[in-house]
């Protein structure tokens, strides 16, 4: 998001009194920015969300805010806050998004931990039917050195880990 989008956006919230956007304009706008600054902009967005008592989406905000913590170097911070996702998500059977936390949890977590968690990623993107978070769990499980059973590129069911 531009600059100029991110403003125009912030005032026609504030003009016409879109909370949700509003708050929403600010973890993207958080997101977009260098990570100090942005770590704050993120974390006021969703302590408004949260005060307004507007959770959906809240798994993908704060992964958004996940990220900048990680870019910034600051992974226990990144860790903490996917696993509030991961809560989240469960809490309020917001399981859209669930695939790929668990895919950017895993990437914090020793390898054996991070395959299984990949692999029940893999399993539940593709009981979505979300050929991309599939994709996303298969490419991170070919990083760590174990090869999906079948192609995720095949339209076939999850990958299942084989030893390479």
């Amino acid at each position: 998001m531009s600059i100029s989008g991110r403003v125009e956006l912030r005032a026609l919230c504030d003009r016409y009194g879109f909370a949700y956007y509003r708050e929403w304009g600010l973890v993207l706008d958080g997101w977009s920015r260098a990570a100090d600054s942005g770590a704050d902009l993120v974390r006021r967005g969703v302590t408004a969300l949260r005060t307004d008592g507007s959770l959906a989406r809240m798994p993908y905000w704060l992964t958004l805010g996940a990220e900048v913590h990680a870019r910034a170097g600051r992974a226990e911070e990144a860790r903490a806050t996917l696993d509030a996702a991961l809560a989240a998500a469960r809490a309020r059977s917001e399981l859209w998004w669930l695939p790929e936390v668990m895919r950017r949890r895993a990437a914090h977590d020793p390898a054996p931990a991070a395959i299984r968690r990949l692999q029940a990623a893999a399993d539940l993107a593709s009981s979505h039917g979300s050929v991309a978070l599939l994709d996303r769990c298969a490419a991170d499980l070919r990083e760590l050195g174990v090869r999906p059973a079948r192609d995720a590129d095949s339209g076939a069911s999850a990958p299942r880990t084989v030893a390479s």
